[in-house]
């Protein structure tokens, strides 16, 4: 897959390219692993590279994430859990003085769950994410 990519962007003038992989397009950092195509594999030596031929470019695993390396170990969020993860983070995003708890308070009682079980379903995709 990295080498299709790779190839796709070959001769078009990129410096270097970063490849994310990731279960779902909501999570918001790179929940498996991250790649990256630059001179000697390094990212902080993109602006050095020769972008027309990539000579001395190679691929580096910069991330990997146990659910690749030890998938057993980590838990998938259920649809629930991403729903009310999104509507924390977009609770917390756009109201930066509001505490945590209360915007748990809130989802729990929106989605008539106890707030315990709110928190635990926001934390499920946290975890999966890091894991």
């Amino acid at each position: 897959m990295a080498s299709q990519i790779i190839e796709s962007h070959r001769g078009q003038g990129w410096q270097a390219l970063s490849i994310v992989v990731t279960y779902d397009r909501r999570e918001v950092v790179p929940s498996y692993a991250v790649y990256e195509w630059a001179p000697e594999g390094r990212w902080s030596d993109a602006a050095k590279g020769d972008a027309a031929s990539w000579r001395g470019y190679r691929l580096n695993q910069t991330v990997v994430r146990d659910k690749l390396t030890q998938p057993n170990t980590c838990k998938v969020p259920t649809e629930q859990a991403y729903m009310l993860n999104n509507e924390f983070n977009q609770a917390t995003e756009d109201d930066v003085e509001i505490s945590e708890e209360a915007v748990l308070t809130e989802i729990a009682k929106r989605h008539n769950i106890p707030t315990t079980r709110a928190e635990e379903l926001v934390l499920t995709v946290e975890d999966w994410t890091m894991c």
